[in-house]
């Protein structure tokens, strides 16, 4: 027999717009389960299990309304066996009158374990119930679907000669109401590959499925259908919960970010090339440097680590419209010598228009202060000149710590502080775009989700630890685009770390709550928390009110 180059899809929908998306999408067959169902009425699958509902009812009435007769592929109907008031011939009889091309045993009792399993056993209401109906539904012109856990499961449906056998490995983990399965992969595919060659021994015609478990996309189920040779797969929340909440979650975002995402194009409030934002501390900060660059006054740039103080000094030099050098020295090495060797500072600055940089200027020792505040008093920079009377000459630009008063009274500097990330959140979709292009990776685009992670992020180490998050994110992304586990992946554990005092930790908490209006599964959400820990540090800070 040759090979099938495709396995057979089944879907267990619960919705007739998902049922009809599923068969576009080249589905062989569906199942109408209760568990579809709902699933898309907001329950976890599970609640399958619970005597909340009609389940035979229930399912069918959504099944007529919806998906039967709708559909050019086969529906199977999920049946409960369980009731002990149900003739089972009747309910095969109405299931094959109202058009079903088959029927499956779900809800199962594959899914009970322990004595209230045995006690349904025992009362004849547990697996061995719904075995017999599976037996007598060929009587009815019904095919027929079995799942099964165990070997001994399996040999029963064997011997009830069930055409389809579906191996499930217990509810799909994954997404916002998946349950762990206790099942790793690869012992998923060793179990599915023992179990599927003992079938196949006993009979041969019999279809293998598998389905549930940790197999949550293709590439989990190719894994376990190389180790098995499955025929098919059967997917229930990774046809409509999994994609739907990620489906759903990232065009909620996309329209929660709209006026945040740049678009080609956009003017960026900016009066200084070289910088980019438009929030109002972006705003102030150009709004300076085009003051002071129409001066030569010295200027110290101060600001947090990795805040963009270098960048600054750039952006100086080029909206001062210099032509000349721009020459920097690292004040933690020994610059004397290029500071006040043969030529001094006029020597480093030789050229009209030129601008020294002197960066960690925290650094500097006591003398090379003195000396070089001698230097600028002795006029070099033409600090009082009006400007018909400046000659175009050198500028000299400091980077410094938060806390540069001192130096910059010394040196008679204009200070100008760069605001750190956290202060001017709502310039980061343009820093992102700045810094991704930047480094190359400009077709790279961050996908709404993504971006709100990084808005909920305090970033403590500023730009440069979101231009390195970036970077890497980028070069894992798929597709030029960076989507939230990629992003994920990357920022790690510490994308959930509030800032390190008390204080900020509360203000971040506190102004998240405020952002979703003081919903806290939706601010757990934002803040890519789990919602224990929301609750437990906002009674450690006194938010609980």
């Amino acid at each position: 027999m040759a090979k099938r180059m495709e396995i057979l899809v089944g879907a267990a929908i619960g919705l007739g717009m998902t049922a009809r998306a599923a068969v576009d999408g080249g589905a062989d067959f569906l199942l109408v389960l209760s568990a579809g169902r709902l699933r898309v009425m907001g329950a976890p699958s599970l609640a399958a299990m619970l005597p909340i509902r009609d389940s035979n009812a229930f399912t069918d009435a959504f099944a007529r309304q919806e998906i039967l007769d709708r559909v050019s592929v086969p529906v199977f109907f999920g049946a409960a066996a369980c009731d002990p008031r149900l003739s089972i011939p009747a309910l095969l009889r109405r299931v094959s009158e109202a058009g079903y091309n088959g029927v499956a045993n779900f809800p199962t009792a594959i899914h009970l374990d322990g004595s209230f399993r045995v006690a349904l056993e025992e009362a004849g209401l547990g697996f061995p119930r719904e075995v017999e109906m599976l037996r007598a539904a060929p009587e009815y012109r019904l095919a027929t679907l079995g799942y099964a856990k165990t070997r001994v499961e399996v040999d029963a449906l064997l011997d009830a000669k069930v055409e389809r056998l579906c191996l499930n490995f217990g509810w799909n983990s994954g997404g916002s109401q998946g349950v762990p399965s206790g099942v790793p992969l690869d012992q998923a595919a060793e179990r599915a590959r023992r179990l599927f060659a003992h079938i196949r021994r006993r009979a041969p015609g019999t279809l293998c499925f598998v389905e549930g478990g940790p197999i949550i996309d293709p590439s989990h189920l190719q894994q376990v259908c190389e180790a098995s040779r499955a025929d098919g797969y059967l997917g229930g929340s990774t046809l409509d919960r999994l994609p739907l909440e990620m489906s759903v979650m990232q065009t909620t975002s996309a329209f929660k970010t709209t006026r945040l995402l740049p678009q080609e194009g956009d003017t960026v409030a900016a009066r200084v090339p070289g910088l980019v934002g438009r929030s109002q501390p972006a705003r102030q900060l150009m709004a300076r440097i085009a003051r002071l660059v129409a001066t030569d006054l010295p200027i110290l740039v101060e600001g947090e680590p990795g805040a963009g103080r270098t960048t600054v000094a750039r952006a100086i030099h080029q909206a001062s419209g210099r032509t000349g050098a721009l020459t920097f020295l690292d004040a933690r090495q020994d610059i004397a010598a290029r500071l006040f060797g043969e030529g001094g500072p006029a020597a480093l600055l030789a050229l009209r228009h030129s601008t020294l940089v002197i960066e960690s200027a925290d650094a500097l020792p006591p003398m090379l202060r003195a000396r070089l505040a001698d230097w600028i008093e002795r006029g070099s920079f033409a600090r009082f000149a009006k400007p018909a009377e400046r000659i175009p000459g050198a500028r000299l630009v400091l980077t410094h710590p938060l806390g540069g008063e001192a130096l910059a009274r010394a040196l008679s500097a204009q200070r100008l502080t760069v605001p750190a990330l956290r202060d001017r959140l709502e310039d980061l979709p343009l820093l992102a775009r700045a810094l991704l292009r930047g480094a190359q990776h400009g077709a790279a685009e961050l996908e709404p989700a993504a971006l709100r992670l990084l808005m909920a992020r305090s970033w403590p180490g500023n730009l440069r630890e979101l231009a390195e998050v970036l970077r890497r994110a980028a070069t894992e992304g798929r597709n030029g685009r960076i989507d939230l586990a990629t992003l994920e992946a990357q920022i790690g554990l510490a994308s959930t770390a509030p800032p390190a005092s008390p204080e900020d930790e509360r203000a971040w908490i506190l102004d998240a709550l405020r952002r979703n209006r003081f919903r806290r599964g939706e601010t757990a959400a934002f803040l890519g928390i789990a919602r224990k820990t929301l609750y437990n540090r906002m009674r450690r800070l006194g938010l609980e009110a």
